[in-house]
């Protein structure tokens, strides 16, 4: 029997949550071992993950207008803190700026009620370039000092790619979730995967913390 794309995107959302709670069990287990931030990070992530798969056990949809920006505010804090500790330093000006516009940008998706047939999240298309170019700015990092680390450049790829299909979703939600399924569907999924590995990556990243220098 063929799964359908409610079946397999179930069981993806599924197997990411246990992802998550896998993760975090093993941060914790390791202690010190392992940074807050990237405890934090993880755990605020499994909140939302598990809090969306609750609510589609529940049919309850229009919740996601919620999530979703949420969703994005958080990665954006998270993100920009980690790529300041592990991968270079960012200006304190510039930090500041980001966290103006995160706070606003997620007032403004909760305060603007729209229909959920006809939602859009134009404003979290500048969440995910700011993001992308983090990733951009360290791929210049390592041709100028001509240094890798493994771990980084791995998560790094990962976080490149999801928020650069981010974008893309981004521009185009409408279409995404008012067409038919068949035409969509292969995008989700893909995202879906996209987000599995992207999480994969940061618990890699957990894990090998003590061996690697902070910035």
């Amino acid at each position: 029997m063929m799964l359908t794309y409610n079946d397999l995107s179930f069981y993806l959302q599924f197997t990411i949550n246990f992802t998550l709670l896998a993760g975090l069990g093993l941060f914790l287990k390791r202690g010190k071992q392992t940074k807050t931030l990237l405890v934090l990070f993880l755990l605020g992530e499994l909140v939302l993950e598990l809090s969306d798969l609750t609510f589609r056990l529940l049919e309850v949809n229009t919740v996601n207008v919620y999530i979703y920006p949420l969703s994005q505010c958080f990665g954006l804090l998270m993100i920009t803190w980690i790529y300041n500790q592990y991968f270079f330093i960012i200006s304190k000006p510039l930090k500041w700026i980001i966290y103006c516009f995160a706070g606003i940008s997620l007032a403004f998706n909760f305060i603007y009620k729209q229909d959920i047939g006809s939602v859009t999240f134009y404003s979290n298309i500048l969440t995910n370039i700011l993001i992308c170019s983090f990733a951009a700015f360290y791929f210049l990092k390592i041709i100028r000092d001509s240094r890798i680390d493994r771990t980084l450049f791995i998560l790094n790829i990962f976080i490149f790619l999801f928020f650069s299909i981010e974008s893309i979703i981004s521009t185009t939600f409408n279409f995404l979730i008012n067409n038919h399924l068949e035409w969509v569907a292969p995008v989700w999924l893909f995202r879906g995967v996209l987000l599995w590995f992207f999480y994969i990556a940061f618990i890699n990243l957990g894990c090998r913390v003590g061996r690697m220098k902070a910035l």
